[in-house]
């Protein structure tokens, strides 16, 4: 057996030693990992978070509690022209639409036969006032009594009151307007037999108009004789402007509402009735109001909230509510005139936050 040389021997324990140190060496070599360092980057304290927001300053306002309902606009006066009696029609004197005054003559109807028949009953009261005449003459001289003077006067007066009641006949064939308005268009034509049941043309008076509308039964104490409503029609842009005349004295019961009566002047003609009206009735006027945007409220469990500004941060606030305008509601109670009020950025709010104006209403 061979003996392994110390030559030999040197050369496998060199070969070792530098397979281990390679082996410590290479990963050091080719990795990207820098070398940890022992020096701390000095940390930056974060600068202050301010929210920017739009502010609304709460300025003295006239407030003007209203309530909107709706209404239907009626005639002043209004009625269908009918005869009284069945009897033939022989002429029409007005023109249909046309404007009449107050006892204008409209229609005729044939009254030949009561006409015939108060001529009879005249030549009759001629003879009986010669009668009555000339027994009251002998009556003086006492030629014939008493009671043949009374039977020839009686005979008179007969003849009188049955011409009485010819002239209402023949005052019944004529068709007068009852008071002064616009006729309607016309139903019959010349030579139709009417009836009390046959309407001949409608007659109103729009000279005035009146709106009717119903209120809630909480307000129905809010209403007074003379108050003012504005109102709007669907056929014109205008605002128009009535007086309060009368409520009913009681309230509807299936509706629990009250009926209200409002007169409005109507000269050019622009109302026409039966149209609807869109009203606006004033019910309560503050002078010291307090309105901000609808936009600043907060719903929550208990109503409302909102947040001010406070020190250049938000505060938020419990506020009670009133009536509504558009894009506007009333603050009873929760803020001052002159407080800021936030209307942007809602949710990035909290009490203590601190804020930045971007603009002011």
């Amino acid at each position: 057996m061979k003996t392994i040389n110390s030559r030999t021997k040197s050369l496998i324990v060199g070969i070792i030693a530098l397979t281990v140190a390679l082996f410590f060496i290479t990963p050091k070599l080719f990795s990207n990992k820098p070398e940890p360092s022992n020096t701390k980057a000095p940390s930056t304290p974060p600068a202050e978070n301010k929210v920017a927001t739009d502010v609304f300053v709460i300025k003295r306002e006239t407030i003007t509690d209203e309530l909107q309902t709706t209404g239907t606009i009626a005639a002043n006066q209004e009625v269908d022209l009918v005869s009284e009696v069945a009897r033939k029609l022989v002429r029409v004197y007005a023109r249909e639409g046309s404007f009449v005054g107050q006892g204008t003559l409209l229609y005729k109807l044939d009254d030949a036969d009561l006409l015939a028949k108060k001529r009879r009953i005249a030549l009759q009261e001629k003879l009986a006032k010669l009668d009555e005449k000339r027994f009251r003459e002998l009556l003086a001289t006492e030629a014939v009594n008493q009671q043949e003077y009374d039977k020839v006067l009686t005979n008179l007066n007969v003849l009188q009151a049955e011409i009485a009641m010819i002239d209402v006949d023949l005052a019944k064939t004529e068709i007068r307007a009852p008071f002064a308005g616009r006729l309607g268009l016309k139903r019959v034509d010349v030579g139709a037999y009417v009836t009390p049941s046959t309407v001949l043309s409608s007659f109103d008076d729009v000279s005035r108009v009146e709106i009717n509308f119903t209120i809630p039964e909480k307000y129905a104490s809010d209403v007074r004789p003379g108050q003012t409503i504005h109102f709007t029609t669907e056929n014109s842009n205008r605002s128009f402007a009535g007086k309060v005349t009368a409520t009913e004295p009681k309230m509807e019961s299936n509706t629990r509402s009250l009926l209200v009566k409002a007169v409005s002047e109507n000269r050019d003609g622009k109302l026409v009735p039966g149209s609807s009206a869109k009203i606006a009735f004033a019910l309560h006027v503050a002078q010291d109001g307090i309105l901000i945007p609808t936009e600043a409220l907060i719903p929550n469990a208990k109503g409302y909230s909102l947040f001010r500004l406070k020190n250049g941060s938000a505060e938020r606030r419990d506020v009670k509510t009133g009536s509504r305008t558009k894009g506007m509601v009333q603050i009873m109670d929760g803020l001052s005139i002159g407080d800021t009020v936030l209307t942007t950025n809602l949710l990035r709010l909290d009490t203590g936050v601190p804020v930045t104006i971007s603009t002011v209403d």
